[in-house]
């Protein structure tokens, strides 16, 4: 029976855990003007967690199959919160960078070892639900930190967005210790160390498919929604804090699309349709956001519409993990290694995408938007003839 309240605690640890990434934009300003920290630094605040996620999150999602998932979500936890109240206190450049480090190990923990914490947790009938539901924790922890910003900010400064991040984040790390969990069955198998994990993921070819889709998204969604702000303010006329509030709004409907995935998926939606079919979406509204020619209401319409579209994707990865997963026991594991795409392309899409505006102009958006819904495609395809080759390959029932 699928035990709900864990993926609750699970999911609130996710969010708690994103309130560290949308803590960081709206104070940018404020960081710079009070540091002297250039625009170069503040770039490497902002992307930190997304670098050491493309560098070290198959490691880290290693440990934390070794550590059991529950505990490694506290221990991320705990790391976010210290990291936080860290830079809270302080008014130097390399402590704060320092802390944050502690706050981007803290966030791969979390989000590596929450689908393992999942999917022990559930039933196989509600795996595509859950791990929609799951797919929330990054838009809606990020809208909700960018959404109250502009109020905390005035009143209390930068420190005091860390501080109330810190201390949000302290809700769901006592709701896991207190969590009761039962003892984990063992696979039969002894655990596997570092090098045979590497061997098992990249002898997968859906582990390298199923990262390469979520590169090729992450690329796309941050470029966009990186940048859109600017081209609320520059393209639309729109105010500083009115684009905050609007950009905070579209991200937050990234979170209806990942609640329609998990819906589709239990319909029984195929899994290479529910990629390729958002892929297509994404380069149909790119196009109108980035289009010159269309009215103001429908760009920013499309900037919703690109979201909602775009939140099927991670959430119908996400529900593959613990059906790919080579096994049990190696559910983090192949959830950093998938998760270490999506940091690359994180890391990687605003700056192809800023190169590409610095060439072209806004025009040549749509253009790297399609690129990368086409390899979106492509991979979907070479997933669908993976999953018919796996299920070719299994007995079938007498």
């Amino acid at each position: 029976m699928t035990r709900w309240g864990h993926v609750a605690i699970a999911v609130l640890g996710g969010i708690a855990a994103a309130l560290h990434v949308g803590k960081v934009p709206p104070a940018i300003p404020l960081l710079r003007s009070e540091l002297g920290m250039d625009l170069v630094a503040a770039g490497w605040l902002m992307g930190l967690s997304s670098a050491l996620g493309a560098l070290c999150g198959f490691v880290i999602g290693r440990f934390t199959d070794y550590l059991t998932h529950r505990r490694a979500m506290i221990l991320g936890l705990a790391l976010l919160v210290a990291g936080s109240l860290i830079g809270a206190a302080t008014h130097s450049e390399p402590i704060i960078f320092g802390s944050r480090v502690l706050e981007s190990i803290g966030l791969i923990m979390v989000s590596v070892a929450a689908p393992g914490l999942i999917a022990s947790s559930i039933d196989p009938k509600d795996t595509g639900l859950a791990f929609a539901l799951w797919g929330v924790w990054m838009p809606v922890g990020v809208a909700v930190m960018m959404s109250i910003s502009p109020f905390l900010l005035p009143s209390f400064g930068w420190q005091g967005s860390w501080v109330f991040a810190a201390l949000l984040s302290l809700i769901p790390m006592v709701a896991l210790v207190l969590m009761k969990t039962p003892k984990p069955h063992g696979t039969g198998q002894a655990a596997a160390s570092l090098l045979q994990a590497v061997t098992l993921m990249a002898a997968r070819p859906v582990s390298w498919i199923l990262s390469g889709i979520f590169l090729a998204y992450s690329a796309s969604f941050m470029a966009v929604f990186g940048f859109l702000p600017t081209l609320l303010i520059e393209e639309m006329g729109i105010g500083l804090a009115a684009a905050s509030i609007m950009t905070a709004f579209a991200v937050l409907m990234n979170g209806t699309g990942n609640i329609l995935g998990g819906v589709f998926a239990r319909w029984g939606a195929p899994r290479w349709v529910l990629i390729a079919g958002p892929c297509v979406m994404l380069a149909v509204t790119a196009y109108v956001v980035f289009g010159h020619g269309f009215p103001l209401w429908s760009r920013y319409a499309a900037s919703i519409l690109y979201a909602v579209c775009g939140g099927v994707l991670p959430a119908t990865i996400m529900g593959s993990l613990p059906v790919y997963a080579p096994r049990r026991d190696l559910v983090g594991t192949f959830s950093g290694f998938v998760m270490q795409g999506s940091n690359i392309g994180q890391v990687f899409g605003p700056m192809m995408l800023a190169s590409i505006v610095a060439a072209n102009g806004w025009s040549g958006a749509p253009s790297y938007i399609a690129a990368m819904g086409a390899l979106g495609i492509v991979l979907a395809l070479c997933l669908r003839q993976t999953e018919r080759r796996i299920a070719a390959a299994q007995p079938k029932a007498i």
